[in-house]
C-alpha cells in the first residue's frame, strides 16, 4: 500500500550512521548511548539523542528502522520523567549540571506488577563493528527452532536484511506476532541483534556454524531465555492462520455485551442489527505488535471507512480497576491518534477475549482481529500480526486485509 510504503520509507535508513549526520549537522543536539541493564549480566546498549541541553526538550531513540521520541512527562527535582508514546513506560533519569551523562531507571508499567531496570546515559555515538574478511551475509528466510529438542519446541520464521556492510535488520515471525524491529551486526561468524520498546527489550546472540546454519540465545528482558538453531529456508512458512482461530459455530452472530465507553458508560453491540461490515480489532496497550497493527486500522478505516467500513478496537487491559484502565486507553488513544471507537472488553487474558466470542475456538493472540459482514456473522479472522519489520509477510498481510474488505464490500 502506497501510504505505508512511504511512511516506512522515511524510517527505513534512520540507523546509526544517520543518526551521526543529524548529530554533525546541529549543534545543540546532544548524542547519547544509553546503556539499560536487564540483568547482572547482560546489558543492551540503544542509540538515542537529547534535543538540546535543556529539562524539556525530548530524547529521541534509533531502533533499527524505528525512531521514536520520549517526551518529558514532569520534573521532580533533578529527576526527569519521559514519557514513552503510546506505552505506560517512562525513564526517570538525573542528568549532570554539564549534560554529559544521567543515570536512572526505565520502568515499565504495562506488567501486572511494574518492573524497572537501571540505565545510563552518556555522551557518545555507537559504532558500528568492522566486518571480517569475507563476511558472511545472512539475508534471507530461516527457519528458526526455539527450545530445540523439548516439550516446549516453537518454530519461527527468522526474515533478515544485510546491507551497508555487516549491519542487519529483520525480525522473528512467530504464529502469534512478529518480534518487531530486530537489528544489530554481524561479524566474522558472531551475530548479534536487538530491540528496545517501553514494553520490549530483546537481545539476540548467535553463532554461525556455516553460510546456511546458526545457533545462539534470545532473550528477553531480565530473565527469559531460549536457545534456538536456525537454518537458512527459503520455503519456511508459518500455519495456515485458519488452522489457529476458526468458528466452531458458522452461523452465529457477534454479540458485544456490557463493552465500557472511555466516558465509563456500558453499551451492548448486536452486529446482527447493525447492517455494517465490520472490522474488530482484539489488543491492548501493552501488546507491541497492537501499536502496528493499529496503524493499519487507522490506514483501513481511512480508505474504506466511507465505503462501508467500520473499525472498533476491543481493548483488554492490564489490572482491575476500570478507571485506571480507562485513563491508560485514553493516553493511548490520544497518543496514536485513533480515529475510530476503542472500547473496554476485559482484562489482559486470553480466556477473558474467547468468553467475548463464543463461536471460536479461542483468541490465542494479541492482536487478533475479527471481519464481521453486514448480517454479524464472522467471515475472516487474523491471528497475531506481522508487522513492517518482516518486510514481504507485512505487504502479504496488508493485502489480504484489502482483498477481504473489498470482497466483502462489493
Amino acid at each position: 500500500m502506497l501510504f505505508e510504503a512511504m511512511r516506512y520509507a522515511i524510517c527505513t535508513f534512520v540507523i546509526l550512521f544517520q543518526a551521526q549526520f543529524v548529530f554533525t549537522q546541529n549543534a545543540k543536539v546532544v548524542p547519547l548511548i544509553a546503556e539499560i541493564q536487564l540483568n547482572d549480566r547482560l546489558q543492551i546498549q540503544v542509540s538515542a539523542s537529547l534535543a538540546m541541553k535543556n529539562p524539556k526538550a525530548p530524547i529521541t531513540i534509533y531502533n533499527g528502522k524505528e525512531v521514536y521520541q520520549l517526551s518529558v512527562k514532569k520534573r521532580i527535582g533533578d529527576t526527569i520523567i519521559y514519557q514513552f508514546p503510546a506505552q505506560d513506560a517512562e525513564w526517570r533519569v538525573a542528568f549532570e549540571k554539564d549534560w554529559s551523562e544521567a543515570r536512572g531507571w526505565w520502568i515499565n508499567y504495562n506488567k501486572k506488577v511494574p518492573v524497572r531496570y537501571p540505565i545510563h546515559l552518556h555522551n557518545g555515538i555507537l559504532k558500528q563493528p568492522e566486518p571480517a574478511l569475507n563476511q558472511l551475509n545472512i539475508s534471507g528466510k530461516w527457519r528458526v527452532v526455539f527450545n530445540p529438542g523439548t516439550t516446549n519446541d516453537e518454530v519461527l520464521v527468522g526474515v533478515f536484511e544485510q546491507k551497508i556492510g555487516n549491519f542487519v535488520t529483520g525480525s522473528f515471525l512467530s504464529e502469534t506476532g512478529d518480534y518487531r524491529y530486530l537489528n544489530g551486526h554481524v561479524v566474522g561468524n558472531a551475530i548479534h541483534l536487538q530491540t528496545y520498546t517501553g514494553y520490549w527489550a530483546f537481545v539476540v546472540d548467535a553463532t554461525l556454524q556455516s553460510a546456511d546454519q546458526m545457533m545462539g540465545n534470545f532473550y528477553s528482558g531480565a530473565s527469559y531465555n531460549a536457545p534456538f538453531v536456525a537454518y537458512r529456508d527459503s520455503t519456511v512458512q508459518l500455519r495456515d492462520e485458519s488452522s489457529l482461530t476458526y468458528l466452531i459455530k458458522r452461523d452465529e452472530p457477534v454479540v458485544l455485551q456490557e463493552l465500557i465507553k472511555m466516558n465509563g458508560r456500558k453499551e451492548t453491540i448486536d452486529f446482527s442489527s447493525q447492517k455494517e461490515l465490520t472490522l474488530i480489532q482484539i489488543m491492548g496497550t501493552w501488546c507491541p505488535n497492537c501499536l502496528d497493527e493499529t496503524k493499519l486500522m487507522q490506514a483501513l478505516h481511512a480508505e474504506y471507512g466511507s465505503k462501508g467500513l467500520h473499525v472498533v478496537a476491543l481493548a483488554f487491559e492490564v489490572g482491575a480497576d476500570t478507571k485506571k484502565q480507562r485513563i491508560r486507553l485514553k493516553q493511548w488513544i490520544k497518543s496514536m491518534k485513533v480515529n475510530y471507537p476503542v472500547y473496554l472488553a476485559g482484562t489482559s487474558s486470553k480466556d477473558a477475549a474467547s468468553a467475548r466470542f463464543p463461536m471460536l475456538n479461542g483468541i490465542m493472540s494479541f492482536p487478533t482481529s475479527i471481519l464481521v459482514d453486514q448480517q454479524g456473522k464472522i467471515i475472516a479472522i487474523h491471528t497475531g500480526f506481522s508487522g513492517p519489520a518482516t518486510g514481504e509477510a507485512y505487504t502479504e498481510l496488508v493485502n489480504k486485509y484489502r482483498q477481504e474488505i473489498e470482497r466483502a464490500l462489493e
